[in-house]
């Protein structure tokens, strides 16, 4: 007998008293005594698990004496703590999209064909029959518990199998189902607007309680490529208290990948996130990622199951803020874990700590909060994660952002028709409108992440997102204009304008033009040379907020851009000059007699960047940037500049190529106008590489500053002209309307961005919560952390970097400011780590001193004697290009497109597989590429300089109505909100078709406001009342402060609702096989399903009885009478569809699929301005079928009919080709979609010639 080793364990049994592992060798079993600190016994042979009673203190060591046999042998262990448990949550993530189709991963991916299978895991399921597994599975384990999230699979399940709604609700009332999330889905909240934001937790919290039944209280972003800083903000005014996810503040895969240590972590895993706003919820981020506890199932035993929960569990606690350590027990379609049932039982059987329990997220944060009263607050900046997210598939990102704005001006301007002049409101179509936005607001939608195929599915939602806004919009401006006369200006900001604007025009006869300053193009000229019909461009002065004011025009010539000689432009404050012989970029900025630009370098530059096809590390190419450290310019090869002058403004068109890329820039100064405004059309025929815009700017002393959703923030310099295969980070981040070279705030004169907040072990959490909110209002995210623990700034754990260190020390400190040992832009390098405590400059204080540091953020300025510069700020407005990098020298740059070849682009599910009619992917983008942007320029911080409202009136322009060239003079504003705020929203009151409703006449406005500067304000607003989010708890009033988001509403009589329905008809109601993303418009609040064996009929509504008939096979009926949330069934007798009406819908169900033919007549067309020509298809089917043309967002106008569709039988489609005033090359398809089968036709060259 010998004892080969002893060693101490974090283990229990009864008492409660610490186990150790004796382990003997050769012979037969023994008892094993042990002595000394600690006392115990125990028999057996091999490893012996020997409890022992000890008065040390957990985390002391204990000096023992082991016998066994005769052998003896001393050792030490450390004494461990019991009362740690282990919540194992049993959970599947779900993408509805992503390299598989939506139809594959909700209900077809066993039958979706080899493509499907290719890159799919043997235990991964769709996404019904995952809901059924886990029902099942908790009908055989009564003690099994598990959560269900997304609203993307959870409303179809409900819809079409309503025999499940019984036993799921019980489920939810016995607490063994937590509904997740508050959320429709995992989105990308970086990438969209906040009210995107907002609807996506209004729909995903009123299917989830109002519908469903459930409670959701944790937003469960499980993986999410980063977070918008005000989402927790949000999350809190939507009711939810926590949040859990995998990515964020620690890259993609977190502190533990690669055996990483997560104590290298700054601060707990369970915080307080706090946003913006001031407002937050408890967070658990996820260091072992949201898979970790699943990969247990491929175990051949519960013991070699546990062992790998017992190692996860040494590991996690490490970094826990209590005694809870939570295991999420699920990846990617997960089916429930064959062992977790089996580990709970035994594990718990023979230990008493820690307990291994299968419980809920819910469990899990009550233990917390149980445990401990207050969390380390945390407002950091949890970007960016994914840098390719930004500009992968770029144009989606545009047509978002386009699509975004439409729906929302539309929503506002609706609005105020219902309630002004009692007209229909659009409920029903508004809200497909905001569905297909936050749908296509998912991980792996917006991101560019996505394959071929489901790039091309999720475009028809972006178009409809973007046809409803503008139907919507052109029909509320008919009727709030209808008494103007003259072109009427209408404003949707919330603050007066005076701006460009662009209106078609039709002129009286015998008119050669217009009098007034303006630009006249694209004209048609008739016979007798007078101008009928112009594109006018002109300055609208003073439109009053949120209103109107309209102009008249008098007979003049034809006044277009007319050659000026030179290559430089001018107006009242800018001067700008190109270079032909670099690449027409601009050699001079002059501003205010200020030359903004490097010496010896252009701005507006183009930068091709050589890429890998996927990282050299991770892999994942669309999701990375992964430069090789090689690039080409635009300024190595000529171009053709030509200036031009017009009566409006005066502008520079310059033409080049190189490279990949052919290009036409406009850079444009309107007189009146103080920001430049430019233009970059790109035709791109590259592969594996990124096309960035760079403006080299001369600001000493400035800082990134970002708008993100509702707020700006500080960002780091990026590092993006390494190789990736070295330097694994560029550090690149999106930016919702703008970024600047500016200071968000400044200690002394020295610009601040990102801070470290160091403590002392005592200082007390409330003061670092009021000093962290202070910072973040005057936009400097922060990390919080103990003196005693790790420091923030190491790009091999950190997804970003600090710029400054605040020591709060437990005494009283004098206020001091210690200067770094080198200057920022030196110690910013790839990879680079600033953990030293002289790497960052330093500001100390006493933890006295917190309140009066909070005060004197007030003015975002902290007086300290010291470094002094002159604040100045150059801001990049975009429209739908977030990418941003800015380099450690001031170099702007903005990503304007990507190709990547890396998996899974190319990947096609649905054969025949498609391509760019030169045979790229679509990955490639190999079209004509349109990116809008401005530059705004001034001495001060980028309040001072306005970019919130530049960058706001940019991406909201003026819309412009031609009812006639002349008329009475009139202006007015419709809805007036309290200066310094800024209106996102307004709607009616309510949420119906999102809660499980039908509208009914508008009863109420709701508006939304936002604070942008970070200073405090107040409310003056008679007959406004202060709710929450959801709308469902009025809150009592107060001042507005720094970057809060307030909602608030009125009682108002309005209009009814104006009926709304799918453009083609009938609709099929297991859309999700025709991969066209969220329910139909009316969100299907009855729904008709068959199957070989049953005919269903559903309610989803949660009011009102619905009583209809269900027609099979246009011959036999069924009635039906149906209580909110209920069900009929009825046995399938051999039919094959199955047809209702409802609210002026035809729905249908058909067993499928159809039998579908398609052949493309028209491969080329080929158009100038004003042409027209035709799109033509030969289609034969046995089934209705819904037709829609799929094309770049750039083509819409182009291409104006896209959403249609046909009855049985053999006929051809024909989509008018209108010829736009743009030249371009560009493609387009058409998918068709019938009773559960989809087919895309060849796709079409569409060219616009010059």
């Amino acid at each position: 007998m010998r004892i080969a080793e002893i060693a101490g364990t974090e283990l229990f049994a009864e008492g409660p008293r610490q186990i150790v592992r004796v382990t003997l060798e050769e012979g037969a079993p023994a008892e094993v005594v042990i002595t000394g600190d600690a006392t115990g016994s125990a028999t057996g042979t091999g490893v012996v698990e020997v409890p022992v009673e000890t008065e040390r203190a957990p985390g002391e060591t204990a000096a023992v004496t082991v016998t066994a046999g005769g052998d003896e042998r001393t050792a030490e262990f450390v004494v461990a703590e019991p009362g740690w448990t282990v919540w194992m949550v049993s959970h599947f993530h779900y993408d509805p999209v992503w390299w598989n189709t939506q139809a594959a991963y909700t209900t077809t991916w066993d039958t979706a064909g080899d493509a499907a299978q290719a890159s799919r895991s043997a235990f991964q399921h769709a996404g019904f029959e995952l809901v059924e597994l886990h029902l099942e599975t908790a009908r055989r384990e009564p003690g099994y518990t598990f959560v269900l999230a997304e609203v993307d699979y959870l409303k179809p399940f409900w819809d079409a199998r309503p025999e499940h709604r019984a036993y799921l609700r019980g489920l939810i009332r016995e607490g063994r189902v937590e509904i997740m999330g508050g959320t429709y889905n995992e989105p990308n909240t970086n990438l969209t607007s906040a009210e995107s934001t907002i609807r996506n937790l209004v729909h995903g919290t009123g299917f989830q309680r109002e519908v469903l039944g459930g409670d959701p209280h944790t937003a469960w972003q499980l993986d999410a490529f980063g977070h918008d800083p005000q989402f927790p903000g949000l999350a809190a005014a939507a009711g939810l208290t926590s949040s859990s996810w995998a990515r964020g503040p620690f890259h993609q895969w977190g502190p533990m990948l690669g055996g990483g240590d997560p104590r290298r972590m700054q601060f707990p895993a369970e915080f307080d996130w706090v946003a913006p706003s001031g407002d937050g919820v408890l967070t658990h981020y996820m260091p072992g990622h949201y898979s970790a506890g699943w990969w247990m199932d491929s175990s051949t035993t519960v013991d070699e199951a546990a062992a790998q929960v017992y190692t996860w569990f040494l590991a996690l606690k490490q970094v826990a803020a209590t005694r809870n350590v939570l295991l999420p027990v699920g990846t990617d379609y997960t089916p429930p874990n064959k062992w977790i049932m089996d580990i709970q039982r035994e594990w718990n059987a023979r230990y008493v700590w820690p307990r291994f329990v299968c419980g809920l997220p819910k469990q899990f944060f009550a233990a917390v909060r149980a445990e401990r009263a207050d969390f380390l607050p945390q407002t950091r900046d949890m970007n960016p994660v994914y840098t390719g997210k930004d500009v992968s598939f770029v144009d989606t990102k545009q047509v978002q952002r386009r699509a975004e704005v439409v729906v929302a001006d539309a929503e506002k301007f609706a609005t105020l028709a219902a309630v002004r002049d009692r007209a229909g409101y659009p409920f029903a179509l508004m809200d497909k409108a905001w569905r297909q936005l936050v749908y296509g607001a998912h991980h792996d939608a917006i991101t560019g992440s996505e394959s071929d195929q489901v790039y091309l599915d999720l475009l028809t939602g972006w178009r409809e997102a973007y046809t409803i806004g503008s139907q919507v919009l052109d029909g509320a401006l008919r009727v709030l204009g209808a008494e103007l006369s003259g072109v009427v200006v209408w404003n949707p900001s919330s603050w007066p304008r005076t701006d460009v604007v662009r209106v078609r025009l039709t002129l009286p006869p015998g008119w050669r033009g217009i009098a007034e300053p303006v630009v006249v193009e694209n004209a048609v000229v008739d016979a007798d040379g007078f101008v009928t019909e112009a594109d006018v461009v002109f300055l609208a002065e003073d439109v009053p907020p949120l209103g109107y004011r309209t102009f008249s025009f008098t007979p003049g010539v034809n006044a277009g851009w007319l050659p000026a000689g030179g290559t430089s432009i001018a107006n009242e404050t800018h001067v700008v000059t190109a270079d032909p012989a670099r690449g027409g970029g601009v050699s001079s900025w002059v501003t205010g007699g200020r030359e903004l630009l490097q010496p010896g370098q252009v701005g507006n530059e183009l930068v091709v960047h050589d890429e890998y096809p996927a990282h050299p590390k991770f892999h994942e190419g669309p999701w990375h940037l992964v430069p090789k450290g090689t690039r080409t310019r635009s300024s190595e090869s000529a171009a053709e500049v030509v200036a031009e002058r017009s009566a409006a403004g005066e502008r520079l068109v310059v033409r080049g190529a190189f490279g990949p890329v052919r290009y036409v820039q406009e850079i444009t100064l309107w007189h009146g106008l103080r920001r430049v405004d430019l233009a970059t059309r790109l035709d791109f025929d590259g592969a594996d590489q990124l096309v960035r815009l760079r403006w080299p700017v001369a600001i000493d002393h400035a800082l990134p500053v970002s708008e993100v959703g509702n707020a700006v923030v500080g960002r780091g310099f990026a590092l993006i002209d390494a190789d990736t295969a070295e330097h694994p980070w560029t550090l690149d981040n999106p930016a919702h309307n703008w970024f600047a070279l500016s200071a968000t705030c400044r200690i002394g004169g020295r610009p601040i961005g990102v801070a470290e907040i160091v403590a002392g072990p005592d200082v007390p959490v409330p003061a670092l919560r009021a000093l962290a909110v202070a910072l973040v209002k005057q936009g400097v995210t922060a990390t919080v952390s103990r003196a005693n623990g790790p420091r923030y700034g190491d790009l091999a754990v950190d997804s970003n970097l600090p710029d400054v260190r605040i020591a709060v020390g437990e005494t009283a400190w004098p206020k001091g400011w210690h200067p770094a040992a080198r200057p920022l832009t030196e110690v910013w390098v790839p990879s680079a780590d600033l953990k030293a405590h002289d790497a960052l400059p330093v500001l100390s204080i006493g933890a006295g001193d917190v309140d009066a540091l909070i005060d004197d953020l007030a003015d975002a300025v902290v007086e300290v004697a010291g470094e002094s510069y002159e604040p100045y700020t150059v801001g990049l407005i975009n429209r739908g290009v977030p990418g941003f990098a800015v380099e450690p020298n001031g170099a702007l740059n903005l990503s304007l497109l990507r190709s990547c070849t890396g998996w899974p682009s190319g990947i096609w599910i649905d054969p025949p597989r498609r391509t760019v009619p030169d045979g790229s992917n679509f990955q490639l983008q190999h079209w004509t590429h349109r990116f809008e942007y401005a530059l705004v320029a001034g001495p001060g911080d980028w309040r001072e300089t306005g970019l919130v409202h530049e960058g706001h009136d940019v991406n909201h322009p003026l819309i412009a109505r031609d009812q006639g060239v002349r008329g009475e003079p009139a202006a007015g504003s419709l809805l007036e909100v309290p200066d310094g705020l800024v209106l996102t929203a307004l709607k009616p009151a309510g949420n119906p078709i999102a809660t499980g409703r039908l509208p009914g006449p508008v009863t109420g406005m709701t508006m939304r406001l936002y604070e942008p500067h970070g200073r405090t304000g107040h409310l003056d607003l008679p007959g406004w009342r202060r709710t929450d989010l959801l709308e469902t708890r009025e809150l009592p009033g107060g001042p507005v402060t720094g970057m809060d988001v307030v909602t608030l509403t009125r009682d108002a009589e309005g209009g009814g609702a104006a009926p709304g329905a799918e453009p083609f008809q009938p609709v099929f109601t297991r859309y999700w096989l025709h991969n066209t993303g969220p329910a139909p418009v009316g969100n299907l609040p009855v729904a008709v399903h068959l199957t070989e064996e049953t005919v269903t009929v559903a309610s989803s509504l949660v009011e009102g009885v619905v009583e209809g008939v269900v027609t099979l096979d246009g011959i036999e009926t069924r009635a039906f009478t149906l209580e909110p949330g209920a069900f009929r069934a009825w046995p399938n007798e051999g039919w094959t569809t199955a047809r209702l009406e409802f609210d002026g819908q035809t729905f249908e169900d058909r067993l499928g699929p159809a039998a579908l033919e398609a052949a493309t007549v028209t491969p080329h067309v080929a158009v100038r301005a004003g042409e027209r020509a035709e799109i033509v298809i030969r289609l034969t089917c046995d089934a209705p079928v819904q037709a829609q043309l799929v094309s770049p967002w750039h083509t819409y106008d182009l291409l104006p009919v896209w959403n249609t569709g046909v009855g049985p039988g053999s006929r051809e489609l024909r989509f008018p080709v209108v010829g736009g005033h743009l030249p371009g090359t560009w493609w387009a398809l058409v998918k068709l979609a019938s009773a559960g089968r989809v087919h895309y036709t060849e796709p079409v060259t569409v060219e616009v010639l010059p």
